[in-house]
């Protein structure tokens, strides 16, 4: 038997690891959301999460969708596409943890596939939130030069992409959103030291403002 709660949207997660495990938390709070379950490869791991939020626990990615409006995708990145395919397919909006997809093309492919379907994509630039870049806005500044690094102990976890497409990203989105103005050049490097992917890497971007 399903467990219901009277609340508006249906949504569901699909990928309960690290951080499927925090999108389950939260939406299990939200009170303008009903979480109908989680799905995940591990069935383990997916009752376990599930039972911890009160929540459904699915054994097949077509019964949760059957009962969602809208899920939250956070597999690995290699498979954000195939997923996010799937359910878009069906008619869900879907929030994909980021990067959106490990190729441009599966990125644009699931653009145009939304568009046709009428559905929603959400990416998760979680930065956007943070509370210091928030408290730039009303100053609406015009930055000449900005520098950005991030630096962090090892871990497996998001080794199944190159740095620039797990961590990075964040950098170059708040750069992006900083400056009001097209990309000019690009100067980039990037070693692999520790993984078979670039787990360092070094980006010099010039904008046609001269920032």
């Amino acid at each position: 038997m399903l467990i219901m709660r009277n609340k508006s949207i249906k949504v569901g997660v699909i990928g309960v690891g690290h951080l499927g495990r925090h999108h389950t938390k939260h939406y299990a709070s939200l009170q303008d959301a009903d979480l109908m379950g989680i799905f995940d490869i591990d069935p383990r791991r997916a009752s376990s999460i599930a039972n911890q939020n009160n929540t459904n626990a699915f054994t097949e990615l077509s019964s949760l969708l059957d009962e969602v409006e809208a899920v939250s995708i956070v597999t690995p990145t290699p498979f954000h596409a195939e997923v996010a395919e799937k359910c878009i397919l069906t008619g869900k909006h879907v929030f994909i943890e980021k990067p959106i997809t490990k190729t441009l093309e599966e990125a644009d492919r699931l653009l145009l596939l939304s568009k046709e379907k009428g559905t929603m994509i959400q990416v998760g630039h979680i930065e956007r939130l943070n509370p210091a870049l928030l408290a730039l806005q009303p100053y609406n500044i015009s930055p000449k030069f900005i520098e950005i690094q991030r630096l962090a102990p090892y871990t497996t976890r998001g080794t199944d992409v190159p740095v620039v497409l797990d961590l990075m990203i964040h950098d170059i989105d708040i750069l992006l959103s900083l400056v009001d103005s097209p990309v000019k050049t690009i100067r980039a490097t990037g070693l692999s030291i520790l993984t078979d992917s670039v787990d360092i890497a070094h980006a010099r971007i010039r904008f046609g403002n001269g920032t």
